[in-house]
């Protein structure tokens, strides 16, 4: 998505010569240059670097036909032990007119800035210094500045910037301009606006640019408020917004999850510049991130439909989306089509498949993609194993994701707490629970530092040895994972479950009623002055952990372990809380001798009837050709016009 912060004219609407409005150059066409043939490695080494592109005839800076080629002089700067100093000596006994205009340093520190030669540039720079009868003026801190924008280097940026009050040295918009842009890709959002806000107090009036790179940091700094409150600022100051405005300012929305703010500004600058297909890429990654499947899949179909050529990251952006909203199917579908027409797809076009692969299971296909990456020579990162881990989670194949970890060695990835998390949960799913602490184990060992869902996971996997669980449910507490599980009050008591596994609400549970409800069920008076008792499993979005066999859930399960404890409940509408009967449960701590009483025994029974804990039968695995194909969309397009029309979605 980051593409959309460029445009043919630099990222400041610089001539081609990087001069800051410096022209004057002599352009003379490498007569060498030309006669080599297009497509062909440059025999010169310096790729084609004499224009902006990439594509032009080389510089040559001087009148007539003496001065110099401007990529021969910075190849000679780029060499190893270069000396600088005598370089540029060099250069300006070639061509002393366009020195002393100044125009040739100009030409050069932007040169070094488009090979990303900062230290040749600072070189340059110092040689300057000590240089008779040079002068820095604007251009020169201009296209210093752009080289720090280049390399994100914002404090060298500001730096520079200081140096020009102190040399007295005026500032114009291609100055502040720069600099905000260096800010904006150093990620420091807020130096970005102060000075946005300090070019209008010196009465530089911003440019488009300026406001473009604004709303970008911005967009970095997850400040979507913020974005929109440039955009309005720009309008009303008569700057006219472009393209690159309405994409950024699109990304920024999508950051900050707001798709309905992102969709507005789409159509606000489709009724300007019609249709562009970076704009639609980031208004999808933000209905992607807002779980809105059907209007990313509207929108693909409609830029799509435009006749722009689709970018690979309109493909990915909506591959993203649709399996974020269950459409599995339809995401390997595209990305079918991807590959058939001839899309270069990449490491992220991958990962979005194996996590469609993961939504259906279909573990199959996803070590066809992996075993695809291997031949085209697309190198895997933890990101895109710790989706391939998580599909083998999900398909109950613990066996496999062992074997992928020990490929992830191979290929020299490093396991992070993900991978490990889903290999811990695929012994859950597996009740290979010995294998699921022994990971549990490695971990620290090996330097990946447990998180919550670490001990969630190893609870699922272990929660059929009750003292053992517990003891890694205390280690959890103590460590401020579960730290507001339990909340005991004069008058209130709750048991909060709603973020932990199902393994971890039943520790938890066991946990609860056998160790921190003893003061109160000891004492008459102490649950006497209780007039609450809640159980929290959560209900929803708060409980989305896919589809379990036996229509298994935390309120399921807290609902049987109450059972058999004797323990009843008083109906209410609340789905997500269970709230305990108090006059009954002081019944039964009473005829208990002042404890509750659980039957583990009949408790574990109950699960194994009702098929809880018991991986999904093997779902069907389907692997589709390499080569990718073309699918008819309608039957699946009407499949989603009928469930429009029976209120389904």
């Amino acid at each position: 998505r980051g593409q959309h912060h460029r445009h043919d004219g630099g990222p400041y609407g610089r001539p081609p010569h990087g001069g800051g409005g410096g022209g004057g150059y002599d352009y003379e066409p490498d007569q060498r240059r030309q006669s080599h043939p297009p497509g062909r490695r440059d025999p010169f080494g310096d790729g084609g670097r004499g224009s902006r592109r990439g594509d032009g005839p080389p510089v040559r800076l001087g009148r007539g036909g003496g001065g110099f080629s401007l990529d021969a002089v910075v190849d000679r700067l780029c060499r190893p032990r270069a000396d600088v100093a005598d370089e540029m000596d060099r250069a300006r006994r070639a061509s002393p007119e366009s020195f002393a205009s100044g125009k040739a340093i100009t030409a050069i520190i932007s040169q070094c800035g488009r090979r990303r030669q900062m230290r040749i540039a600072l070189e340059v720079w110092r040689w300057m210094d000590t240089a008779p009868g040079v002068t820095k003026n604007v251009f020169h801190y201009n296209a210093l500045i752009n080289v720090c924008e280049k390399m994100k280097d914002w404090q060298q940026a500001l730096d520079l910037l200081r140096q020009m009050d102190r040399e007295g040295v005026v500032k114009n918009e291609i100055t502040y301009s720069s600099a905000i842009s260096a800010c904006e890709k150093g990620g420091n959002w807020r130096i970005a606006l102060e000075l946005l806000t300090q070019m209008k107090e010196r009465k530089i009036r911003p440019t488009a640019i300026a406001y473009n790179a604004a709303i970008s940091a911005c967009e970095k700094g997850l400040n979507p408020k913020m974005a929109l409150e440039i955009f309005d600022e720009m309008k009303r100051e008569g700057v006219r917004p472009t393209v690159v405005t309405f994409s950024a300012l699109i990304s920024a929305c999508e950051k900050g999850q707001q798709w309905k703010l992102a969709l507005q500004v789409l159509d606000e600058m489709k009724a300007t510049f019609g249709p562009n297909v970076i704009a639609y890429s980031a208004a999808i990654s933000a209905l992607s991130k807002g779980q809105q499947w059907q209007k990313a899949w509207e929108l693909f179909c409609e830029i799509e439909s435009s006749g722009q050529k689709l970018s690979v990251v309109t493909y990915n952006a909506t591959m993203t989306a649709l399996e974020k909203g269950l459409q599995w199917e339809r995401a390997l579908d595209l990305f079918d089509e991807m590959k058939f027409k001839g899309v270069a797809v990449t490491v992220v076009s991958y990962g979005s498949a194996i996590a469609a692969c993961e939504k259906g299971h279909q573990w199959r296909q996803c070590l066809e993609f992996l075993d695809e990456m291997t031949e085209k020579r697309i190198q895997k990162n933890v990101i895109i194993f710790g989706a391939a881990m998580s599909c083998m989670e999900k398909s109950c194949r613990a066996d496999i994701a062992f074997q992928l970890m020990d490929r992830m060695k191979l290929e020299g990835v490093r396991p992070n707490v993900h991978i490990y998390n889903s290999a811990i949960s695929a012994c859950a799913r597996c009740k290979l629970w010995r294998k699921g602490l022994e990971l549990f184990e490695q971990m620290e060992p090996a330097g990946v530092k447990r998180d919550v869902v670490t001990y969630n996971a190893v609870l699922d996997a272990v929660c059929s040895q009750p003292d053992l669980a517990e003891r890694i449910f205390h280690d959890g507490v103590a460590r401020g994972f579960y730290a507001k599980v339990s909340r005991l009050g004069t008058q209130w008591l709750e048991l909060d479950l709603h973020f932990l596994s199902l393994g971890g609400g039943e520790t938890a549970l066991r946990w609860w009623f056998e160790k921190c409800l003893v003061p109160y069920l000891g004492s008459s008076n102490e649950l006497s002055s209780v007039k609450s008792i809640d159980i929290v499993t959560g209900y929803g979005k708060t409980r989305a952990r896919g589809a379990r066999k036996g229509d298994d859930s935390m309120r399921k399960r807290v609902r049987a372990m109450l059972s058999f404890m004797n323990v009843c409940e008083i109906e209410q509408s609340n789905l997500g809380r269970i709230h305990i009967d108090k006059g009954k449960l002081t019944t039964e701590v009473a005829r208990n001798g002042g404890r509750i009483i659980f039957d583990a025994r009949g408790y574990e029974q109950f699960k194994s009837q009702e098929g809880l804990d018991e991986p999904f039968e093997d779902t069907q695995q389907f692997v589709r050709p390499r080569g990718g194909a073309l699918h008819d969309r309608r039957e699946r397009d009407q499949g989603l016009g009928r469930a429009r029309e029976e209120g389904e979605i």
